[in-house]
């Protein structure tokens, strides 16, 4: 998976949440996409998820 892809999945799971992004929820973000994904590494998720919030 790109990062533009594991950005948009990223952007959209905010989104659906109904939560304002903010850096609070970046554990949880990085928990839920882990979980979705497994073959992509824990750090690269969170420098994505880092930038998008």
């Amino acid at each position: 998976m790109s990062d533009i892809q594991l950005k948009s999945e990223i952007e959209q799971l905010v989104k659906r949440s109904g939560y304002k992004p903010s850096r609070s929820m970046l554990c949880s973000v990085v928990r839920v996409i882990r979980m979705r994904h497994r073959d992509i590494s824990e750090k690269r998720i969170f420098s994505v998820a880092k930038d998008v919030l």
